[in-house]
C-alpha cells in the first residue's frame, strides 16, 4: 500500500510539473478527474488482490482476473461517462486517459509479476 501511495503522489507530482510547464496544451483539464479516478481503480484493485493473496494464496489468479475485469468495466464506463456528457476536446480526453492508464497499469503489473514469482 505504501508504495501504492508514493507511486501516486511522485505521479501527481509530474503532472503538476507538466501542468507549470509550456507542455500544458498536452493536458486536457479533466486530467485531474482521470488522475482520481486511476487512483481510486487502483485502490479499489489493491483491495481485492490482498483478499485474494489470504487463505494460502489459492485463489490469488481468479482474483486478478476479476481485478482486470472490473477495470475493464470501469474503464470503460469512466471513457462513456465523459464522452456521452460532451466533453469538450474529447480526443485529447482519451489520449490522456490512455497514456495515464498505461503508466498506472505497468506499475501494477511490475507488482502482479513480483507476487506471481512466488508461486
Amino acid at each position: 500500500m505504501k508504495q501504492l501511495i508514493l507511486f501516486y503522489a511522485g505521479f501527481a507530482a509530474i503532472l503538476y510539473a507538466i501542468h507549470l510547464s509550456p507542455w500544458s496544451q498536452l493536458l486536457h483539464p479533466n486530467v485531474s478527474f482521470i488522475f482520481v479516478f486511476l487512483a481510486f481503480q487502483s485502490y479499489l484493485t489493491f483491495s481485492i488482490a490482498q483478499i485474494g493473496l489470504k487463505d494460502g494464496k489459492e485463489k490469488f489468479i481468479q482474483f486478478q482476473m476479476i481485478n482486470l475485469t472490473i477495470r475493464f468495466i470501469l474503464s470503460l464506463s469512466f471513457i462513456g461517462f465523459f464522452a456521452y456528457s460532451g466533453t469538450p476536446e474529447i480526443f485529447l480526453f482519451v489520449i490522456n486517459f490512455f497514456v495515464l492508464y498505461l503508466c498506472s497499469a505497468n506499475f501494477e503489473i511490475i507488482g502482479l509479476l513480483r507476487n506471481l514469482r512466488r508461486f
